[in-house]
């Protein structure tokens, strides 16, 4: 028999961060920190996408990550 899914795992909030890869520091809309909690979040990665043109952004790779977690969920080169 299979499990039932657990769907309050899937209501965490999740925020897409933009990283950059050689320092692993995040954008946090001017420049770049240390803190995730301070990186400027996207609604979506075609808005991520956006501000990497808009402040030509290279080596960067777009993070996912829970609200509160202490390791990202997901990441991919996105220039």
């Amino acid at each position: 028999m299979s499990k039932a899914l657990n769907r309050s795992s899937y209501q965490k909030p999740v925020k897409r961060m933009l990283r950059c890869c050689a320092t692993q520091e995040y954008f946090n809309g001017g420049g770049w920190t240390s803190n995730p909690d301070e990186a400027q979040a996207f609604n979506d990665i075609v808005e991520a996408a956006e501000i990497c043109v808009r402040h030509q952004l290279s080596g960067v790779e777009l993070i996912l990550r829970y609200n509160g977690a202490v390791s990202d969920v997901f990441c991919t080169s996105l220039r």
